[in-house]
């Protein structure tokens, strides 16, 4: 696996930032909480397709995770995410469960960033053993 992602920032504060200083502060805060949801809910669409051994689903949970984490500044998500995504179009999607752990931990570093406790499940859940 290509791990040019892990060395990006979890997030560019300069972006963050910028976007801080563009939109109200209630505004702000709306657009990070629903940041927040969109990472658990991203998380567990691709669990439940990599569980389920289907390709495109997993391609659009993480496309979807990518735009909005790069729009945010959450570099390193959305980097892993671009390279999910080529991952995901290839017919065999174990190369892309073996990313599993480096996903969860990147999610929890950004949910971390967001003053999140995190995603339900660990690195090791055997929920996307296929």
């Amino acid at each position: 696996m290509s791990a040019g992602w892990a060395s990006a920032p979890i997030r560019d504060e300069a972006v963050a930032a910028q976007l801080a200083d563009d939109l109200a502060p209630e505004d702000w805060h709306d657009i990070l909480a629903a940041y927040g949801r969109d990472i658990r809910h991203r998380a567990e669409q691709l669990a439940a397709a990599l569980r389920e051994d289907q390709a495109q689903a997993a391609y659009e949970a993480v496309h979807s995770l990518k735009g909005a984490s790069l729009n945010l500044g959450f570099l390193r998500l959305g980097a892993l995410c671009a390279h999910l995504q080529i991952l995901a179009q290839t017919p065999d999607l174990a190369t892309m469960a073996l990313s599993w752990p480096a996903f969860v931990d990147v999610c929890n570093a950004s949910l971390a960033r967001l003053g999140d406790s995190g995603l339900a499940f660990e690195t090791d859940s055997s929920i996307v053993r296929l």
